[in-house]
């Protein structure tokens, strides 16, 4: 008897925290970081106040878990028994659309989880993102899309750079194209390389 009460009580706790990181993210969606309240978020998952604060030490500290949520997401849509394309590089491009239109990535969102992940080092969402995107890369020289002499968790890396620096330059008034082109052209470019007919002759 003692063992289904305390079953019921963990699965009630999981529930009441999953209501609240998704009040949170439809208010943040909604209205905004810094214009949401932990009262409205608790309010939004009808629980007390107080109730928020048994699972989140602030505001700040849902954003990790938020991440972290969204990324378990994330690795579902990329499964192809779900859906996803075939091609391994086909799932990076789409790994990089969906994390685009996340609000986590609004930059003054991203900058906030970046703050709060140093404060919670279990959880970094940049790498697991890396780790995310590293798996792909893997799948891909599986595949034979990606050269399989290279390091997946560099490329990786590489991919997540361009990631980022794409769409802070869209946040900032860069825009020839919409993000998901822009995105998707930064993975063709790197894949097919930079380099002229000339570059190894540089000194």
């Amino acid at each position: 008897m003692m063992s289904k009460t305390l079953s019921r009580r963990e699965r009630k706790k999981r529930e009441t925290r999953q209501r609240l990181m998704e009040a949170a993210l439809r208010l943040f969606r909604e209205q905004g970081y810094d214009a949401t309240t932990v009262e409205q978020i608790a309010e939004s998952a009808d629980v007390a106040k107080g109730t928020f604060f048994n699972y989140f030490e602030t505001k700040e500290a849902i954003l990790p878990a938020l991440a972290e949520w969204r990324l378990g997401q994330l690795k579902e849509a990329l499964m192809p028994e779900r859906g996803a394309p075939a091609s391994p590089v086909a799932r990076i491009k789409l790994a990089l659309r969906l994390v685009a239109a996340d609000p986590l990535s609004d930059p003054a969102m991203a900058r906030r989880l970046f703050a709060a992940g140093m404060c919670h080092r279990d959880i970094r969402p940049g790498r697991a993102l890396l780790n995310l995107l590293a798996e792909q890369v893997r799948q891909a020289q599986a595949a034979g899309e990606i050269r399989a002499d290279l390091d997946p968790i560099y490329l990786g890396g590489v991919i997540r750079a361009l990631f980022f620096q794409q769409v802070m330059m869209w946040h900032h008034g860069y825009r020839p194209a919409p993000l998901p082109e822009l995105l998707d052209a930064a993975v063709d470019l790197l894949l097919d390389g930079i380099a002229g007919p000339k570059w190894r002759q540089s000194p």
